[in-house]
This record gives structure tokens, C-alpha cells and sequence, in this order.
């Protein structure tokens, strides 16, 4: 019987130490098992992130769509989102209703000088000096980089303590990547949108874009009175007979350069074609007023020389004004008053301004 209770005990103890092996590696196995699922969701939200942001990469609002995406993702409190201009950080998205509590905050936390990432939790308040945040004790930076350079940082808060651990790094890092990735693509987007706008030559608007601009604000109803120039450099012709086409080229890319400098902030200059420019001036203080300043920017032109490998010439241009909504209630009746001055002026003599 002794031997047959030595065995039992002995069978019993291999039993109970491969019993707690078994519940050790099942534990493992679950916890694993967690994590691997947590992975798989963060996994998940980051391909979904991905594709809302390129679904919206041309929107002006889509950094406040993605900061709104991280408070639903993490379920937090508060989450703001600051890029760089100009050296300096700046508010670009946040759900913080009170913009000095951020700039407040956002003084005391000095690890974004760093430009890494960091955590901090605290069971006392982290922003004890606030009122309006007395009751943060979890908080999260990410710093947002556009390829090597630092751009910016995601700044995420919580009232619970011990919120944010370093798995969350991880997560709202990869946020931070698809963010500096839409940036780029954002800015990438928008030089094709302008590069489709202008003219290749003279870096100005195209016809295209002007005839939209004007149209859509003679559309809208509350549109106030504007000038419309036609302009035309005379003999225009002979100067690429006698000089060659690139210097051709040259003397329009001065001329409209020169125009360019004239032209106040809400003015508007294109090409119209071949040597024609056309100009929107904004706002028409008076007929007299826009002629002088019309004839100032031919003086400029008169008195400018064209000096280009060597060669060194002048030309003048002839200009045609009409007005909104006295020459017209449409864009092409008011540029067709504007091409019939041009013409005239072309016809008595050139180099001249003429406006009714």
C-alpha cells in the first residue's frame, strides 16, 4: 500500500505541475492572443485612415477630420493636432474649445522640444494651473515628420490615469505617418491644381482659368463693378521677325513681369493669346482712377528695355478698357467692348489706353 500511495502522490504532483504549465502557456497564449487582435485592429484603423485620407486629400478641412478620427479611435478626451510654420508650432486642428488653455499647455510640456515621442501619467492633475483641464492625468505626443524633417506633433489627452502606454506610440505614430504623407500629397496636389491654372511661359493665369474667375463673379449677383484690359504689345510680329523668337518670349515674360509688379492684391492677369494679356481690376474706385492706372503700367512698359543675349530693345503695348456692369451684364459682351478699344487704340496710332 505504501508503494501504491508513493506512486499517487507522485503522479499527483506531475499532474498538478503540468496543470499549472498548461494554464501558464494558455495564459501566454491568450495574452498573445490580445494582443495579437489589438495589433490586428490597430492594423485595421490605420489601412481605414489611410484610405479616408486619400479619399479626402484635396479637402482644406482634412486635418480636423483626422484629429476627429483619433478621438473616436482612442476614445480620449482631447486631441490636438500642431504643425510648423515658420519655425514656430501652430493650432491646426483640436477639439479644446478654449485656444489659451492649449497655448498654456502646450508651454508645459516641455518634451515637444524634443521633437520625440512621450508619455506621461500622473495620478495628481498634469495640468494642475488650468482650470479647464484640471482633470488630465494621461497624456500622449507624437511628432509628425514629412519624410526626415519635423513638421509637426499629435498631442492626445485623457482624465484616466495611466491611459497611454507605449503601444500607443506606436499606433498614433503611424497616425503621424499618414498625416505627413497626406501633407506632402496635399501640397503635391495643389502645385498640379495651380500648375493647371497658369501659363507655362509667363507664369500667370491661363485664359481658362481667368474666363472662370470672371464668369463666376459676374454669376454671382452681389459682384461689385470691375475693370476688364485687353492688352496687346504692338508689332509684336516684327520683334520675333528681327530678333528671333526666344527673344520674343523674354519680352513677353518682362512685360507681364512688369505688369505683375503694377497690379494690386485682388487684381487678376492672364494670358489671353500669343502676345495678348488680359487684366481684372478690382475694385473700380473710378473710370479716370483705372485709366491712370492703366497708363502708368503702359509708361512702364514704354520705358522698359528688353535686354536678352546680348540684344537690347524696347517695346510699347496698346490697351482696350470696359466696365462691369455699365459694358455689359455678360463676360463676353464686356470683353468684346474691351478687344473693340484695343483694336482702336492699335488703329490710331498704338501704345495707348482707350476706355468709354
Amino acid at each position: 500500500m505504501d508503494e501504491y500511495g508513493q506512486m499517487y502522490l507522485k503522479l499527483k504532483n506531475e499532474f498538478e505541475t503540468y496543470q499549472n504549465f498548461a494554464e501558464i502557456q494558455i495564459q501566454t497564449l491568450s495574452e498573445k492572443n490580445i494582443k495579437l487582435e489589438k495589433n490586428l485592429d490597430a492594423l485595421v484603423n490605420i489601412v481605414e485612415i489611410s484610405k479616408y485620407i486619400n479619399s479626402y486629400l484635396s479637402d482644406e478641412n482634412l486635418v480636423s477630420m483626422i484629429n476627429d478620427m483619433i478621438i473616436g479611435i482612442l476614445g480620449v478626451t482631447y486631441s490636438s493636432i500642431y504643425l510648423k510654420e515658420k519655425d514656430e508650432l501652430f493650432i491646426k486642428a483640436t477639439n479644446i474649445e478654449d485656444i489659451k488653455v492649449i497655448e498654456e499647455e502646450f508651454q508645459y510640456l516641455k518634451e515637444i522640444q524634443n521633437e520625440k515621442p512621450f508619455v506621461l501619467n500622473c495620478k495628481s492633475p498634469l495640468f494642475k494651473h488650468s482650470a479647464h483641464k484640471k482633470d488630465i492625468h494621461s497624456v500622449i505626443g507624437v511628432p509628425i515628420h514629412l519624410r526626415d524633417k519635423f513638421i509637426g506633433y499629435i498631442i492626445v489627452e485623457q482624465t484616466l490615469w495611466n491611459f497611454f502606454n507605449y503601444d500607443h506610440i506606436k499606433f498614433i505614430s503611424s497616425i503621424a505617418n499618414q498625416i505627413g504623407i497626406a501633407i506632402e500629397n496635399s501640397i503635391l496636389y495643389k502645385r498640379i491644381q495651380e500648375s493647371a491654372k497658369r501659363d507655362p511661359l509667363l507664369d500667370i493665369y491661363n485664359r481658362k482659368f481667368f474666363f472662370d474667375f470672371v464668369s463666376k463673379k459676374i454669376s454671382n449677383k452681389s459682384s461689385e463693378d470691375f475693370a476688364i484690359v485687353m492688352m496687346d504689345i504692338d508689332d509684336f510680329k516684327n520683334v520675333n521677325d528681327r530678333y528671333g523668337h526666344q527673344f520674343g518670349d523674354e519680352a513677353l515674360v518682362q512685360t507681364s513681369s512688369l505688369i505683375k509688379q503694377s497690379i494690386r492684391e485682388h487684381d487678376i492677369l492672364a494670358r489671353y493669346g500669343g502676345e495678348e494679356l488680359v487684366i481684372y481690376l478690382d475694385p473700380v474706385i473710378s473710370k479716370e482712377k483705372i485709366t491712370e492706372f492703366v497708363d502708368n503700367i503702359r509708361k512702364s512698359i514704354e520705358n522698359h528695355s528688353i535686354d536678352f543675349n546680348g540684344t537690347k530693345t524696347k517695346v510699347t503695348a496698346s490697351f482696350g478698357i470696359s466696365y462691369y456692369p455699365c459694358d455689359g451684364n455678360n463676360f463676353e459682351d464686356i470683353l468684346n467692348v474691351a478687344d473693340n478699344l484695343l483694336y482702336k487704340a492699335k488703329n490710331s496710332g498704338k501704345n495707348r489706353v482707350l476706355s468709354r
